[in-house]
């Protein structure tokens, strides 16, 4: 399976950020669709999603009537990001900053993830944020429900886990992306 990400530096501007987001899950999920031929709606606008068509499940997993398409959306400090393909997808993307991470990590990580978190610090507590959150997206559980180990048997982040595949994408220093999908073997392509 192939995936899309877009990727938007955003500006910094003051608006609605769920609006915002829904603007540009829209705009993303259009360019995906006409790369992909996906049938898209036709309105007396023209062809295409609008903000509007988007719903809610109910932990706030986003989705379009009748899911043409999946995707998932995250943000960190300016950038945003929308993965889309044609089956269930999680992304999750954050910036490096200060933290109690070892407080937060103790309320939600188990004891072997811990571990590794005491091992490799402030990065290893944002590595295994961003698995938990792209995991979350991806079932649509959320970031609270119900989760397997992060870490594998040899102590390192998990490659596979609960059925599901991780792959980590590196941005930058300091920055941390996981995407979440079905298939060990799926690519995950960004688009400016």
């Amino acid at each position: 399976m192939e995936y899309k990400v877009f990727v938007r530096e955003l500006t910094g501007e003051r608006c609605d950020p769920k609006e915002m987001s829904r603007k540009l899950c829209a705009d993303a999920i259009n360019a995906y669709c006409a790369m992909e031929r996906v049938e898209m709606p036709q309105t007396e606008e023209g062809e295409g999603f609008t903000p509007e068509d988007f719903m809610e499940e109910e932990k706030g997993k986003p989705y379009l009537l009748g899911n043409p398409v999946h995707f998932s959306v995250s943000h960190s400090g300016l950038l945003w990001l929308c993965m889309v393909g044609g089956a269930p997808c999680g992304i999750d993307i954050q910036q490096e900053q200060d933290c109690s991470y070892e407080k937060i990590s103790a309320r939600h990580f188990n004891e072997v993830e811990q571990e590794y978190i005491g091992r490799e610090g402030l990065p290893g507590f944002f590595r295994l944020w961003t698995m938990r959150e792209a995991y979350g997206k991806y079932t649509g559980r959320g970031f609270y429900g119900e989760m397997p180990s992060l870490v594998s048997e040899d102590g390192q982040p998990a490659t596979e886990a609960g059925g599901v595949f991780f792959h980590e994408i590196e941005i930058g220093s300091g920055i941390y992306c996981t995407c979440c999908t079905g298939g060990k073997d799926d690519e995950i392509l960004f688009v400016g």
